[in-house]
């Protein structure tokens, strides 16, 4: 193709294709070099004040949650905060959270330990 003429079909598919290349990490694409990766303090500083911002049960924020009823969750389910109760690692309960939650371990109630308490992730 010279100066101001049209790419090839095979062109477009390459330009298209190398940036998920990339990404993915295959053989013979290029490298994201270490330096375009490093964080600034301002950049870290910035992240962190909105994580620690955060209050008790907002969207993105985690908790150690039980079932309230009596079926298992297993990794990824989500379910409705009505359904779960603030606990301990030892099982105490709390308070119901709001909104939905995705689980992030397991919660085994059938098989017979009702106080299990695993880690989810407030979504929505």
């Amino acid at each position: 193709m010279g100066v101001g003429g049209l790419p090839s079909g095979a062109t477009v598919t390459a330009l298209r294709d190398n940036p998920i290349a990339i990404a993915e990490g295959t053989a013979g694409a290029p490298k994201i070099q270490a330096a375009a990766l490093d964080v600034t303090t301002a950049e870290r500083d910035w992240v962190l004040a909105r994580n620690s911002g955060a209050g008790v049960g907002e969207v993105g924020t985690y908790a150690l949650l039980k079932s309230a009823g009596f079926s298992d969750i297993s990794p990824g389910d989500t379910t409705a905060g009505s359904g779960l109760r603030y606990s301990t690692a030892g099982g105490t309960i709390s308070t119901t959270p709001s909104g939905t939650w995705r689980c992030m371990g397991f919660v085994d109630i059938s098989g017979g330990n009702p106080d299990d308490t695993t880690l989810f992730l407030r979504i929505s």
